[in-house]
């Protein structure tokens, strides 16, 4: 029998507990994929905590994130085959198009079983194959992080080269996000509490900003732009830096709400700033298996890599779930499973 972590929402890490769980025969829409490697997400802190909407009334499997290879497919799936190197989508129902409540009303991790397991169970149209020149575990960095980066860039900002993007973190999504914008050709600043975690990994930014040591630091990004201000802000701070993201956003510039790190209630928002700069505000939840598709090809196409701070081995899983909890992370944690 499989083993498989499961945790009771809202009850914390120390129900986070390894199980032998039996098999089950495929329905016929079904895939059983052998996990290699999952990656961890902030959210799935938020679940354990019960910050986060998902079932009270029963265990979950978490981690979104995960890719392996297909070992066994139902009798109605002609899409995969045995030995197929699959990753999965965050939302099993949003395929493409805009989104829905309906399409993102099941998201793996969470309503579904996720990937912290030997062995997986997923309907078919929430796998995509990975493309060659992209491994199993960068592939288990894309579908929650990844594709959050990627719709606030390519699909919603829509920026040419040259313009400027304000990144607030050096987690999943704020490092994918560096990834992306240096791929296309795009300037870079970095807002975040410790200035040796960006310098390990890209000196050709256009600048490093310390919020401990300039706490209106949208001051040093008009500063480093000369007046002109960020034509796109990752906003995952929350309450506590929507003000100075509005301050340092460009001229009908774009600011993409992907988190609440300091809370959700932003009171702090000044209207002025967003209506006279007539500024777009997105929250992003994630994104469909179209843009995962579109990702994965992008990122083999050039040979992006994405950062990982951490790898832990299957049996250490809670050590990961507490590094994540640390924030002393730059880019993804991951979880070997192979």
């Amino acid at each position: 029998m499989p083993l498989a972590y499961r945790l009771w929402p809202g009850k914390g890490l120390n129900t986070l507990k390894v199980e032998s769980l039996p098999r089950r025969q495929l329905m016929p829409h079904e895939v059983r994929v052998a996990v290699r490697a999952a990656s961890l997400n902030y959210r799935d802190l938020l679940i354990c905590r019960g910050e986060y909407p998902a079932p009270s009334g029963r265990p979950i499997i978490p981690c979104s994130d995960g890719s392996g290879t297909v070992i066994e497919t139902g009798s109605g799936v002609n899409t995969f085959a045995m030995g197929d190197s699959v990753v999965g989508s965050f939302f099993a129902d949003w395929q493409d198009g805009l989104p829905t409540q309906e399409k993102i009303a099941i998201s793996t991790g969470c309503d579904l079983d996720g990937w912290l397991t030997e062995e997986i169970i997923l309907p078919s149209k929430a796998l995509v194959s990975i493309p060659s020149g992209v491994s199993l575990t960068a592939a288990a960095c894309a579908p929650c992080a990844g594709v959050t980066a990627w719709v606030s860039l390519v699909e919603i900002a829509k920026l040419t080269s040259g313009k400027i993007v304000l990144i607030q973190g050096t987690g999943g999504v704020s490092m994918w996000m560096a990834q992306l914008a240096k791929a296309h050709h795009l300037q870079v600043i970095f807002i975040t509490s410790d200035s040796d975690k960006v310098a390990k990994f890209d000196k050709n930014v256009l600048g490093v900003i310390n919020y401990h040591e300039h706490p209106d630091w949208s001051n040093e990004v008009l500063r480093l732009t000369n007046g002109h201000g960020a034509d796109l802000v990752l906003e995952i701070g929350g309450n506590s830096t929507i003000r100075e993201s509005l301050r340092a956003v460009a001229f009908a510039g774009h600011i993409a709400i992907v988190g609440g790190l300091s809370g959700w209630t932003y009171d702090r928002v000044e209207y002025l700033e967003l209506i006279t700069k007539f500024v777009t505000t997105h929250g992003i939840y994630v994104g469909s298996k179209r843009n995962l598709i579109d990702l994965l090809a992008f990122t083999a196409k050039n040979s992006i890599v994405p950062h990982i701070s951490a790898s832990f081995k299957f049996h250490d899983a809670l050590s990961a779930f507490h590094e994540m909890e640390a924030g002393r992370h730059v880019g993804k944690i991951i979880i070997d499973i192979s």
